[in-house]
């Protein structure tokens, strides 16, 4: 709830709160100013190199000793990337890659990270992405992108993620939108993840033949096409975790939120 709120005062009156309830029910006096200077932040990337599995969800109280394993991550991320990314990890930082790595990381979690540009959105999200171990996949704009080359990019996105099994974060800013159809698609991603005509004929005759012993592990009848692709959108929805960086600058992204509705109802908002 805290992550919604948009301004310093509203969050002031949130540590308020906070502060009343634990004096009222935990009888433990704490000053609101506490939840600010050292705020509660929890993860399960404390241990580099962990499985999946054996991660453990705990709370960060060593703040200089998160700072060093976001660096290391950081250095690990420069190694195998082509671009080289220079961040500094201040507490606010700090806060919003744990957030982002929370986000993604649960199941089907999706994420809309509102603020102005230039503030370390997709940064944070591509390192986000590695700590969860997860690949990050960016539409290209080249000159005469557009609605059909936006559905070639998704296709290759559903092949990962529904076919090859990779967990993957899709990062998709405002500045990508070339016409508003690629937010119509996106919605529907994000409430049923299927995109309507996505695939010809043929290649959802390969996907069916691809994904049809597995399903059929899973108890679906071969004869069932229908139950067939259900289960390979429902692998997609497993693997695939949007984020979504938006400026809220002008009018543009109030009229998106009310024409896009998953935009706020399927996403963890991170303001």
């Amino acid at each position: 709830f805290h992550d919604r709120l948009v301004d310093k005062t509203d969050k002031q009156y949130f540590y308020k709160i906070l502060s009343e309830m634990s004096s009222k029910h935990f009888q433990k006096d704490v000053d609101p100013e506490i939840f600010e200077k050292h705020p509660i932040i929890f993860g399960d990337f404390i241990k580099m190199g962990a499985p999946k599995q054996d991660r453990l969800y705990e709370e960060f109280t060593d703040m200089k000793k998160l700072n060093n394993v976001l660096t290391e991550y950081l250095d690990d991320f420069n190694m195998s990337s082509p671009k080289e990314m220079k961040l500094v990890f201040f507490l606010d930082a700090i806060e919003h890659v744990s957030r982002i790595a929370r986000m993604v990381r649960q199941p089907r979690g999706n994420a809309l990270l509102v603020g102005v540009g230039g503030t370390g959105k997709q940064s944070l999200t591509r390192l986000a992405a590695h700590i969860c171990n997860y690949k990050c996949f960016q539409i290209e704009l080249t000159r005469g992108y557009d609605y059909q080359a936006f559905h070639e990019d998704l296709k290759k996105l559903y092949q990962m993620t529904g076919v090859d099994l990779q967990d993957t974060v899709f990062l998709f800013t405002d500045t990508q939108i070339v016409v508003e159809e690629f937010l119509e698609d996106i919605n529907n991603m994000l409430n049923s993840g299927e995109v309507p005509n996505l695939f010809a004929s043929d290649e959802y005759e390969q996907i069916l033949s691809v994904v049809r012993p597995r399903a059929k592990e899973h108890g679906v009848s071969e004869q069932d096409r229908d139950g067939i692709f259900s289960y390979f959108i429902s692998q997609v929805l497993e693997k695939l975790h949007i984020v979504l960086c938006m400026s809220p600058v002008g009018d543009s992204f109030r009229a998106r939120c009310r024409m896009f509705p998953s935009l706020v109802n399927c996403c963890t908002i991170d303001w």
